[in-house]
């Protein structure tokens, strides 16, 4: 399969909101955000967003461009509540379905992280999975991601915890 990779534009906020819906309906415990609330937001919300991650320093949001059409999104941010150096949080990772197992993953966390390292000169990312999502702390483990020990309760739902993970230098 073949795709770019690259760094979201401020115009396109309307594929982005079809891939943002689409992965709160797939896979509703990934995610913070739930998909009820995400559908009734207005176009000047979408607007806003995308446009903070395509023009501002301290985050981005990369998407994965297959034949036209968004397949994959990951989003990172400097973490302003991290005190002792500088770290940046990966959120949002996503990958449509008929685009999982082709490396769509690989490059669009990885191009996150690029930016994290070499763009908002963090010193390690840091990310937290679900814990009933082993999947996807499996492929951040083969990303060298490492659990921290901490955890926190999920937002929308406490009874479920989710772990922190952490990887330090880039790929």
């Amino acid at each position: 399969m073949e795709f770019v990779v690259r760094r979201i534009q401020s115009d396109e906020w309307e594929p982005f909101r079809r891939l943002r819906l689409e992965a709160l309906k797939d896979s509703p415990l990934a995610f913070v955000e739930q998909y009820e609330e995400s559908l009734d937001e207005p176009e000047e919300f979408w607007r806003n967003r995308v446009h903070l991650n395509a023009t501002e320093d301290d985050r981005t949001t990369v998407v994965v461009v297959h034949d036209g059409r968004f397949i994959g999104k990951a989003t990172c941010f400097v973490d302003p509540q991290v005190t002792d150096g500088r770290a940046a949080h990966l959120v949002g990772v996503y990958v449509t379905p008929t685009a999982r197992g082709t490396g769509v993953a690989e490059a669009v966390v990885g191009a996150a992280l690029r930016w994290a390292y070499e763009e908002a000169g963090a010193d390690r990312v840091r990310l937290f999975v679900m814990e009933t999502n082993e999947r996807a702390a499996a492929f951040y483990r083969r990303l060298g991601f490492e659990r921290t020990g901490h955890t926190m309760a999920y937002p929308p739902e406490p009874s479920y915890l989710e772990h922190e993970m952490q990887r330090r230098g880039p790929l």
